[in-house]
């Protein structure tokens, strides 16, 4: 293995990218506060590699999506814990960033010249957000059913365009769209600003306590 890494050491400098990345210096003033970033970054890759793997089971045709979950669950190897590995982090993944946002608004983390980090971090939650909707409606059993009647009957509350959003949302919905969106459209869009939220963090650093 070591002959290996050597290989590729010489010719990417991967080993060095990877130590620069460990030796990152920890502020002196980070405390148990400062971990809910990382702990929903840690949710998000258990979401993308469950995910993945639930992928060769998963059929999103409305008549065998049910079925599939149980199959999944059932009999592939290990099917449930992974299926709930991918659920049970999909919860926390919310908690943990609600924590991780409240605690950027006490320290006014998000304040100059830090604007840029707030908002990537406000559209990651959304992001996350819908894809734990679409999520739910995968399943298409009666829970799926039902959470997709509360969401449109909320869409359908916004004032003034409510009820045509509602209407444009039921007549573009399908289960292969929506997986669609939760398989392609969400990744790409979480990897996206991902990527740009935590360079900006090594960029300007993080912010101390008030």
């Amino acid at each position: 293995m070591k002959k290996i890494i050597d290989w590729l050491e010489h010719r990417t400098g991967i080993k060095s990218k990877i130590r620069k990345q460990f030796s990152y210096p920890v502020p002196p003033f980070a405390n148990f506060w400062f971990c809910f970033g990382g702990l929903a970054f840690l949710c998000i890759a258990i979401q993308f590699l469950t995910g993945f793997f639930m992928l060769f089971y998963y059929s999103p045709n409305p008549a065998e999506a049910q079925d599939s979950i149980k199959i999944l669950c059932n009999e592939a190897y290990m099917g449930g814990l992974i299926r709930n590995l991918h659920r049970w982090s999909s919860t926390f993944v919310l908690f943990f960033l609600f924590i991780h946002t409240v605690n950027v608004i006490t320290r006014r983390a998000y304040q100059s010249p830090r604007e840029l980090n707030w908002w990537s971090g406000i559209l990651l939650y959304l992001i996350v957000f819908i894809a734990v909707i679409t999520g739910i409606i995968l399943p298409w059993d009666w829970r799926s059913y039902w959470e997709l009647v509360i969401w449109t009957d909320w869409i359908g509350t916004i004032p003034a365009m409510g009820e045509e959003q509602k209407a444009w949302f039921l007549d573009m919905f399908s289960l292969k769209k929506s997986f669609a969106v939760h398989i392609w459209l969400i990744p790409i869009l979480l990897t996206v600003l991902l990527r740009f939220h935590f360079k900006m963090v090594k960029k300007l650093g993080v912010k101390e306590p008030l």
